[in-house]
């Protein structure tokens, strides 16, 4: 962290500028103890992106204008900064203070402690920004691309506060990018702009009709010459507020796109809503001849670009013999050129019966919507066959011989009869019909009936997949949450955002059996207001919601502490799960 200052002879009474400069965005500063100087401005924070040979760097910068108090050599202790969870510290400076005159004393008093004038002659045609789409008219589940672009023709030292569009009646997925915004130059009515690119996102109606994208709105921190005249001789020397920075606010136009229904006509029956193009179908199976009561499993995988994440398991008629699953599904998304991977489908299953038996007509059906056709891949027929199973148990004629013993004879059958008076004494009883002997004996049949209700109890669990998630939304999110841990010690930030919204949105969707489509703002809030959520925990969803996303695609406008965002979050999961309980 370095530090400047305009000058290291200051006088009394006469006013100087102190600048701390980073290389990155601190997560909290502390200035130094200015107890021999009356502050008359400050702080004045400024988070910059500066264009320096065609390259980007992030900075920030904080600096107060100071007056000296008394003259004689003045000690500025070092300011403290913590900068990627590290704690860093810039040099002491020592300025001699000179002895002042009256002039600039009353110069003092009369100068105002008034922020910085925020008037600016900046017009909409030297900074503006601008939200464009790549289609205005597209069917349901179609691809666009929403791009959001900021123009300059002045010094952009930095963008703050930005409010990015409500996406209702869209599922949307972020393009994955790296966090520095590259300039490049481009020409709009003959006027040279430096162009950044603010954000890319992929939206995929899910509703007809017009719906209409809101704009984005940002605030922008950007240096022009100052035009009027220096306010005393320090400023005519020195060139004080030569530049100005000034914060403008930008607020792109609303698009509206038209939605059309998917069409009727040759629709397949087993259509489930995949719409783009290049899409490929592959089914594999492990084995395809297997003994009864054994587990074999049948993968499905759906690979193309379009709405995959959308996509839902293709409808296959399992035998009436074969007990299946719920299957597994995994995605492999890739957003580099549009979204576009693989989503797979994994089901196990188990024959119960010897046999042959054959899985046909699975199929897959996709809408192109550049040909405007339903197109259907088939699979082919998997023909399993099912043998005997091995674990049957033929030892049972064996028990008999295990415990046959041969009799023992004796020399003499008839033992010695005693004469009367005699005493009789019970003999000890037998192990066998006692009570520990039955206890042992129901007990493998107590166990196989706790097994079995236990089983049944997984498979109903597992029927009704939503409420099995519900219940384990919680568990779910904190395990995003460990993901967002093990960034947090990496220093990645962007992944660190990236686990920090997805197990916000993985609460939701399990807790409120919602889909991932469902999650826009009105909506939450819509079931915010049924479960009773209070407003200042619905504040913390919103305002958490907006910083990582605001992290993730404006980084330099972040200045929580990493650490403070996990533990913000844990709390807040927390604190809706016991809201919920007593609603």
């Amino acid at each position: 962290m370095n530090v400047q200052v305009s000058t290291t002879k200051p006088a009394v009474g006469v006013p100087f500028e102190i600048a701390f400069h980073l290389n990155a965005i601190p997560q909290d500063f502390t200035p130094p103890s200015f107890k021999d100087f009356e502050i008359i401005s400050g702080p004045n924070q400024s988070q910059n992106i500066q264009f320096i040979n065609g390259s980007l760097s992030q900075s920030f910068s904080i600096s107060y204008v100071l007056i000296p108090k008394k003259e004689g050599p003045v000690v500025i202790n070092a300011a403290k900064a913590i900068v990627n969870g590290q704690t860093i510290y810039s040099s002491p400076i020592t300025i001699d203070v000179q002895k002042g005159n009256s002039n600039y004393s009353a110069q003092s008093q009369q100068r105002t402690t008034a922020p910085q004038e925020t008037s600016t002659n900046v017009s909409k045609e030297d900074i503006f920004v601008r939200t464009s789409i790549n289609k205005k008219q597209c069917y349901i589940g179609e691809q666009i691309t929403l791009t959001q672009k900021i123009y300059t023709r002045v010094e952009l030292r930095g963008i703050q506060n930005v409010k990015f569009p409500h996406l209702e009646g869209f599922w949307s997925k972020n393009q994955e990018n790296n966090r520095n915004i590259q300039l490049h130059i481009e020409n709009i009515d003959g006027i040279n702009y430096y162009v950044g690119e603010i954000s890319t996102q992929y939206l995929f109606p899910q509703r007809s009709g017009k719906l209409t994208i809101s704009p984005i709105e940002i605030e922008c921190v950007v240096r022009k010459r100052s035009s009027r005249a220096p306010r005393d001789i320090w400023e005519q020397f020195f060139g004080v507020n030569t530049f100005e920075d000034h914060v403008v606010t930008l607020k792109s136009q609303p698009i509206s796109i038209e939605v059309w229904d998917l069409p009727t006509t040759n629709k397949p029956a087993n259509f489930s809503g995949a719409v783009g193009t290049n899409f490929n179908f592959k089914t594999e199976i492990n084995k395809t001849k297997i003994p009864a009561n054994e587990a074999l499993q049948l993968k499905i995988t759906i690979s193309g670009t379009g709405n995959i994440p959308l996509i839902d398991a293709p409808k296959i008629n399992f035998p009436q013999e074969f007990e299946t699953y719920d299957p597994k599904i995994t995605e492999n998304i890739s957003t580099a050129n549009g979204v576009s991977g693989t989503k797979t489908f994994e089901y196990l299953i188990i024959p119960r019966q010897e046999g042959h038996y054959k899985l046909s007509d699975i199929q897959f059906s996709y809408f192109n919507p550049s040909t405007k056709n339903y197109v259907t891949i088939p699979s082919p027929e998997i023909l399993i066959e099912v043998t005997p199973s091995t674990n049957t148990n033929n030892n049972a004629a064996q028990v008999y011989q295990q415990f046959k013993q041969e009799i023992k004879s004796e020399d003499n059958d008839i033992h010695f009869i005693k004469p009367y008076p005699f005493t009789l004494f019970k003999k000890h009883e037998t192990f066998f019909n006692s009570t520990t002997h039955i206890a042992l004996t129901l007990l493998p049949y107590l166990a196989m009936l706790a097994v079995f209700g236990f089983y049944q109890y997984q498979k109903t669990q597992r029927s009704d997949w939503a409420s099995f998630q519900q219940k384990r939304a919680q568990k779910i999110a904190f395990k995003h949450l460990q993901l967002a841990e093990k960034t947090l010690k990496t220093g990645n930030t962007a992944e660190f955002y990236t686990a920090i919204i997805q197990a916000l949105e993985n609460y939701l969707t399990s807790k409120f059996k919602l889909q991932k489509s469902e999650l826009s703002r009105e909506k939450i809030k819509e079931i915010f207001k049924t479960y009773n959520i209070s407003d200042e925990l619905q504040k913390r969803y919103f305002d958490l919601m907006d910083t990582c996303e605001l992290a993730k695609y404006a980084p330099i406008a972040s200045q929580q502490s990493l650490e403070n965002i996990y533990s913000s979050t844990q709390q807040l999961i927390t604190d809706f799960e016991q809201t919920i309980k007593l609603s």
